[in-house]
């Protein structure tokens, strides 16, 4: 299965359980919103979710049996959130409830500003906009999250977001 297959085989199944499950406004983020936005030859590990403390909670609850307790993100001293790795779905999901970057003058949540909403197996999901996920890969940081935000085109409206 490649790694695009696997995406939308993972969201087919992922996303009923995130339908019920959270009641705050959740987004796709990284590689995975990058493909889902026809960014082009990018292969997603995991599906990355960006939602509220609660919601993340809410969703180890109900998938507790498929958490893959032995995971730690890397650069857990950069970001600190309610995360959860789920191992259940034919992708891994990987969910940061309340997500904080730690930057020059301390910790800041990790805001989506403006989004797409998509059509996905049947259900309404967002993703950040082009633009707000070059901002979002850019404030990450690490050498991967810059190559990533480099293969974003910057669009005529808003140049200055590089």
């Amino acid at each position: 299965m490649t790694s695009t297959s696997a995406l939308y085989a993972g969201l087919h199944d992922a996303l009923p359980e995130l339908m019920r499950t959270f009641r705050d406004p959740w987004w796709i983020i990284g590689s995975a919103a990058m493909v889902l936005a026809d960014i082009p030859n990018v292969a997603p590990q995991d599906i990355d979710v960006l939602c509220s403390r609660r919601d993340a909670l809410q969703l180890r609850e109900a998938w507790i049996d498929h958490v893959d307790a032995a995971y730690r993100p890397a650069d857990e001293t950069r970001f600190r959130s309610a995360f959860a790795r789920f191992v259940h779905l034919p992708m891994p999901v990987e969910v940061m409830g309340g997500l904080e970057l730690m930057t020059a003058t301390g910790w800041r949540p990790v805001q989506v500003h403006d989004d797409l909403r998509l059509d996905v197996a049947g259900h309404e999901m967002r993703v950040p906009t082009l633009d707000e996920q070059r901002r979002i890969l850019l404030a990450f940081g690490r050498e991967k999250d810059l190559a990533k935000a480099a293969r974003i085109p910057v669009s005529p409206e808003h140049p200055h977001v590089a």
